[in-house]
């Protein structure tokens, strides 16, 4: 019963990750850009984002 109770979570954990996953490194990057660099160029999260999806889509399969 313990082990169906561990995969349950585990599936349910690695689901959120590869749904929610690129978006919120997108966030945590676009909040330590500006933070470090508050009048820094916009460009770098956008293509940060494109290149976390790709990672996603091509290394992360569950």
């Amino acid at each position: 019963m313990m082990s169906l109770i561990k995969r349950f979570f585990r599936r349910i954990f690695r689901s959120l990750i590869s749904m929610y996953g690129p978006a919120l490194l997108t966030l945590l990057f676009a909040i330590i850009l500006f933070q470090i660099f508050p009048d820094g160029p916009i460009w770098p999260v956008p293509i940060f984002c494109i290149f976390v999806i790709v990672i996603f889509y091509r290394y992360v399969k569950w």
